[in-house]
């Protein structure tokens, strides 16, 4: 299958400069010189990106993709990035991270868990493989458009393509990462903008329900004005991505104000950072 070579649509670009600016303060707070990432990858676009704020940041990544083609493609963005040395990218059909343990001073990956069939194996993996670090995002059903979502899908006929949402319980997570002997150290709420979490265009959700507003899903250019293909990616060029945060800015509202009441309603995932209750030494 040929790899998704475009990022499409204002929330994929929000989602990405939000994940990017989360992960940029945890590489300043804790020591993080070594990262693994994988077996998925959660943001829908261009695979195998996530970790590139962490590399800018000075670790070593090592990234794990399930398909081919993606990691032919997420290593050409990394060279073009001018970090083609800062990265191993390896193809995994299994899903399986295949590593040494306690080789990774942070492993983590977001929304990996609800897309596995066996998480509990996948946990194991990662909780193996670090010696100080577990970081995993994953949805976040309290949020208030995900009935909706549920409802589009059903009514659209669509199968459900997100996993097993069982996993999307942040407690059930942390239980799972204390029984592998990781204290949590911090619970996040990120991708919090004021729209709600609906993978399809607005405009064709509506239509699901209303279909006299089909002809403005053909309309609609909305999608067209955030495309962004692998040449023209804006979120890790500071000259790129300061105007394109300054006209987004008014989405970025209630991610901002940490005291926003009922936050936890307009976040589109949640993340869990654990910590090695025995730390292991490189």
């Amino acid at each position: 299958m040929p790899a998704i070579d475009r990022d499409t649509g204002l929330g994929t670009t929000y989602e990405r400069i939000a994940v990017a600016r989360l992960l940029e303060d945890l590489a300043v707070r804790f020591p993080i010189a070594r990262v693994l990432e994988g077996p998925t990858d959660g943001i829908t676009g261009i695979r195998g990106l996530n970790s590139i704020p962490l590399a800018q940041a000075g670790a070593a990544v090592e990234l794990v993709l399930a398909d081919a083609d993606e990691v032919a493609l997420a290593r050409r963005v990394w060279r073009e990035l001018g970090l083609g040395d800062r990265v191993t990218i390896r193809h995994s059909a299994d899903r399986g991270l295949h590593v040494e343990p306690g080789s990774f001073d942070l492993v983590w990956n977001f929304n990996s868990l609800p897309q596995i069939a066996d998480p509990g194996a996948l946990v194991d993996e990662m909780c193996d493989a670090s010696s100080r670090f577990v970081l995993v995002f994953v949805g976040n059903t309290l949020n208030y458009g995900y009935p909706v979502h549920r409802l589009h899908h059903k009514v659209a006929g669509e199968e459900w393509s997100h996993g097993d949402v069982s996993m999307m319980d942040p407690k059930r997570v942390a239980r799972m990462l204390g029984d592998r002997g990781f204290d949590v150290v911090g619970r996040f709420l990120v991708d919090v903008p004021w729209w709600p979490d609906i993978d399809s265009p607005i405009e064709e959700v509506a239509a699901t329900f209303l279909p006299f507003l089909k002809r403005f899903v053909r309309d609609s250019k909305r999608l067209e004005r955030y495309t962004w293909t692998a040449e023209n990616l804006p979120y890790f060029d500071p000259s790129k991505r300061e105007p394109l945060e300054e006209r987004l800015s008014r989405h970025f509202l209630i991610e901002k104000a940490k005291r926003f009441p009922f936050r936890a309603l307009f976040a589109h995932h949640r993340g869990i950072l654990a910590r090695r209750k025995d730390e292991r030494e490189p």
